[in-house]
């Protein structure tokens, strides 16, 4: 059984709306978003970014993701200094654009992360996100998958 974590995000209250309806059609986009966002350079020595605009009411909803599906979210958004709510706000704004959705999705996602050391003297910890060419069947269902 898949573990499933409830945590909370910040989107604007009409795109909270659609989220709440739609967040399964919408994650199905996910690994094709997630791509789009690692092509940017990682960030180092600024802070986090949040998705605020000017005009525009934010509502804090909860919302459930896979385990996969959380560690992957939060490992991009860590290495972006963006947050997950900023994440999941450019994603539902690709799912809204129709040529987006006409196309067909090819790949997995796999999330890894492995402490090889992690006590007081020092930390190690590896994360990977790797992408790899899927069958059509498998990603409709599986788009997400984790090692540990």
């Amino acid at each position: 059984m898949k573990k499933s974590l409830v945590t909370s995000v910040s989107l604007p209250a009409d795109t909270a709306l659609l989220w709440k309806g739609k967040r399964k059609e919408i994650m199905k986009f996910a690994e094709r978003y997630l791509r789009i966002q690692m092509r940017k350079q990682v960030k180092r020595e600024v802070t986090r970014s949040y998705n605020r605009q000017l005009g525009k009411k934010f509502i804090i909803i909860s919302t459930r993701f896979s385990s996969a599906e959380y560690d992957t979210f939060h490992y991009i958004a860590a290495a972006l200094r963006v947050s997950v709510s900023s994440l999941i706000y450019g994603l539902i704004k690709l799912w809204q654009k129709p040529s987006r959705r006409a196309i067909r999705r090819f790949f997995c996602i796999n999330y890894c992360s492995v402490a090889s050391k992690w006590d007081s003297e020092a930390g190690f910890l590896e994360e990977f996100v790797t992408f790899w060419f899927g069958d059509d069947g498998f990603t409709k269902n599986h788009p997400f998958s984790r090692t540990t």
